[in-house]
C-alpha cells in the first residue's frame, strides 16, 4: 500500500465503474451478502441518478495508485426524499426535529477496500465528504449487524439515534447522526 489520496469523482464512467466493482464486492461480504451483479448495476444507477438530482452531492474516491481503496457518497436530502420520508415515519418525533429537520446531508454508502481497513481511507473519506457541506446535521443508516462498522462510526462521533428499525423486508437498521455545522 502507498499514499492514499481522495478526490472527487471526475464522472467518468471508468471511475463509476470502479465504484461499482468495489460496491460490489464490500456489499457481498456478511452482514450484507448482496448479490454483486445487481449490486454493481444499482449502484451505477443511484448514482448518476443523484448526481442529476440531489442537493451537495458529493461521491469522494481514495486512491492508492491507480487501485481504489474506498469510495464514499453522500448529499442533501429533504422532505420528500424516499429514505429521509421512511426513515422519518419510524423514529420518535425528537429524533426527527433533531436530526433529520427539514433537510440534512446523508451519508449513504461508504466502502473501503478490504487490503485498506484500519489504515485510515475511511476516516478521510468521512472527513473529506463533510468538509463544507452546508447543513447543519449528518445522518445515515446501518445494518445493526455491521458491528464493525458501528463501532467505526462510533469512533467518529457519529451517534447512535434510533436502532432497530426496517424498512419493508430490509434487514434491521440503525440511525446514525452527528452535528457538522
Amino acid at each position: 500500500m502507498g499514499t492514499v489520496r481522495t478526490a472527487a469523482w471526475d464522472g467518468s464512467t471508468a471511475e463509476l465503474d470502479a465504484v461499482a466493482e468495489l460496491y460490489a464486492r464490500v456489499f457481498a461480504e456478511p452482514p450484507y451478502h448482496e448479490d454483486p451483479d445487481e449490486s454493481r448495476r444499482s449502484i451505477s444507477e443511484r448514482i448518476r441518478r443523484y448526481a442529476d438530482t440531489k442537493a451537495a452531492f458529493r461521491l469522494i474516491l481514495a486512491w492508492d495508485g491507480n487501485d481504489l481503496a474506498g469510495f464514499v457518497l453522500g448529499m442533501g436530502i429533504s422532505d420528500g426524499d424516499w429514505w429521509r420520508d421512511r426513515i422519518a415515519g419510524l423514529v420518535a418525533d425528537d429524533v426527527r426535529r433533531t436530526w433529520l429537520r427539514d433537510e440534512c446531508f446523508c451519508v449513504a454508502e461508504l466502502a473501503v477496500a478490504p487490503a485498506h481497513r484500519r489504515s485510515g481511507v475511511a476516516t478521510a473519506l468521512l472527513t473529506a465528504v463533510l468538509d463544507g457541506v452546508p447543513y447543519k446535521t449528518a445522518v445515515l443508516g446501518c445494518q445493526a449487524a455491521a458491528l464493525p462498522a458501528r463501532r467505526f462510526y462510533a469512533r467518529e462521533g457519529w451517534q447512535e439515534v434510533a436502532t432497530g428499525l426496517r424498512i419493508g423486508d430490509s434487514p434491521e437498521q440503525c440511525v446514525l447522526a452527528k452535528t457538522i455545522g
